[in-house]
């Protein structure tokens, strides 16, 4: 069993997370200044790497160093960093983004989504809703808030083009434009969650569908930026649900 002083930070934590952050900058600055022999060091830096791609994924953040393994770091401060102190510099200019974002987080502005697709179809979105929570987390100006909201509204029109299916359209109705995305999605609540006890889940999906294109137009705060964000992931993952469980 691991002491205190041996086990890895609970990651799941803002305080773990910038720790294991902080842990990872130190070894990568460490090898690069006389420090530990690579070959010594390498199986704890790939590990602690696979723990954070995992554990900032969840956060809609990316993990801030760009070398799988460390004899690439190796290559890259032999070619374009020579001396110490700019190895220092290039590791804490990397970090420095991703400390900041996790701050923000830590403010209790940060968004939740209950996981990824599990099918090939949807994949793509799920890459657009972690850039999406990223927007958010980074958003700065009344352009910032502008830019989630039309984050927002491009996935849902991404969605909704998973989801324009002819077979939904009733035999007496025109189909909609390709481009239609709210007909589309009102298409497919008709067909895939109809009755009067699934009204309220239809307006919901229809409200979240709607706040986004208001964020996207309006002069709203970041308040409604992040209820927009949520709102969007709430639409896509429910919207997922129903797809699978109808087999499209």
């Amino acid at each position: 069993m691991l002491d205190d002083s041996t086990r890895p930070p609970d990651v799941s934590t803002i305080d773990g997370l910038v720790q294991d952050l902080e842990d990872q900058a130190a070894l990568l600055i460490s090898v690069a200044t006389g420090g530990p022999r690579i070959d010594d060091v390498q199986a704890e830096y790939v590990q602690r790497r696979q723990r954070l791609i995992r554990a900032l994924e969840k956060r809609g953040l990316g993990y801030p160093f760009p070398w799988p393994e460390l004899w690439q770091w190796y290559g890259f401060w032999t070619g374009s960093l020579p001396g110490y102190a700019p190895r220092r510099t290039h590791i804490r200019k990397l970090l420095s983004p991703t400390l900041d974002a996790l701050e923000k987080h830590r403010s209790g502005i940060q968004l939740t989504d209950p996981g990824a697709s599990s099918t090939e179809k949807w994949a793509d979105l799920d890459g657009r809703l972690i850039g999406l929570a990223a927007e958010l987390t980074a958003a700065a100006t009344r352009d910032d808030i502008q830019d989630v909201g039309r984050r927002a509204r491009e996935v849902l029109l991404d969605c909704a083009g998973l989801l324009s299916d002819p077979s939904l359209v009733p035999v007496s109705q025109d189909p909609p434009r390709a481009g239609d995305a709210k007909a589309w999605l009102n298409l497919f609540l008709a067909v895939h969650a109809p009755g009067s006890n699934r009204e309220e889940l239809r307006r919901l999906l229809r409200d979240g569908w709607d706040l986004a294109q208001k964020v996207t137009h309006g002069d709203l705060g970041r308040i409604e930026a992040f209820a927009a964000a949520q709102a969007t992931i709430l639409v896509v993952r429910t919207l997922q649900q129903l797809a699978s469980n109808s087999r499209i």
